[in-house]
């Protein structure tokens, strides 16, 4: 699910090659740095993208937030829950659109929704599946809306994952909780 790529920016060197001028512009010259992108280890961890949106955030004939990554088209921390423990009463993080509080808690059981894929092109109009939900709430506003589940996010994590998602900063404290 998560995985760890070469750097594109610096094919895997961690260093970059950015070119210095001297203090009057007169001489130039390229000069090593760490790279940016991947901080100097050569090596970036790539976030799956999101199938139902197809990356772009958006689904539906009006364009509407896609709740399965919200509206990010990678995988968030939603996504890593294992699906185990998608249970009421587990409080995760992810972004409320209406507040901007991270703290949301499952509060439905998983249950079975048909849901409508992109209607851009005429053919996908009538592309229905029928896809398992739960229902979340917003702890901060009440605000509430069901979350599609993804077969292939919700599953256990290796522990080459758990380190990889830490090293992003993903808050995997769902894990750490008592049911």
């Amino acid at each position: 699910m998560v995985v760890k790529k070469q750097c594109p920016f610096c094919q895997g060197s961690g260093v970059k090659l950015v070119q210095v001028s001297s203090f009057l512009g007169l001489i130039r010259r390229e000069l090593p740095a760490t790279c940016d992108n991947c901080g100097g280890s050569g090596q970036v961890v790539e976030m799956p993208t999101c199938k139902v949106c197809e990356g772009q955030g958006l689904v539906g004939n009006e364009r509407e937030l896609c709740r399965v990554c919200n509206g990010t088209g990678r995988a968030d921390n939603f996504a890593f829950i294992p699906r185990a423990q998608l249970l009421s009463g587990l409080m995760f993080e992810r972004r409320c659109d209406d507040c901007g509080a991270m703290s949301f808690e499952i509060v439905s059981p998983l249950e079975e929704r048909r849901l409508v894929k992109s209607w851009e092109r005429e053919e996908e109009l009538r592309q229905v599946e029928i896809v398992e939900q739960v229902k979340v709430r917003c702890v901060a506003c009440g605000n509430s809306y069901y979350i599609p589940i993804d077969k292939e996010w919700h599953q256990e994590l290796t522990g080459e994952e758990i380190g990889l998602l830490e090293s992003l900063g993903v808050n995997l404290s769902f894990m750490y909780q008592r049911g």
